[in-house]
């Protein structure tokens, strides 16, 4: 009985420090092989499938909110990124991005000098 859509949106933050952009996207269940992160230019997209798990003998689902099938995020970063550098890793259901920014977006702090 599917009474669920079979995509889910999950919940994204997106902040950023000089050097880098990070983003953290709540993933309850998901293993890291489950989840695919691409960079193309200024865009990033998330996709992944979070598999079902009723293969239990003898019970009973009276219930499940817990969303499963595939989902799909696409967003287009604040600015450009070091695509081969960008870094992700699951950890407790989050998923941790973080795009270090290319050099000419970055934050340079210009000395001022007393004269």
């Amino acid at each position: 009985s599917h009474w669920l859509s079979t995509e889910f949106h999950p919940s994204i933050d997106v902040s950023e420090t000089d050097d880098a952009i990070e983003i953290r996207v709540d993933l309850p269940g998901i293993k890291p092989e489950e989840v695919d992160v691409e960079v193309r230019g200024n865009l990033l997209q998330i996709t992944g499938e979070r598999k079902e798990e009723r293969e239990e003998k003898g019970k009973t689902w009276h219930r499940t909110e817990r969303h499963v099938g595939k989902f799909a995020r696409t967003m287009t970063l604040p600015c450009d990124v070091q695509d081969n550098e960008v870094e992700a890793e699951c950890c407790e259901g989050v998923l941790r991005i973080t795009l270090p920014k290319a050099e000419q977006a970055r934050t340079h702090k210009i000395p001022v000098r007393a004269k």
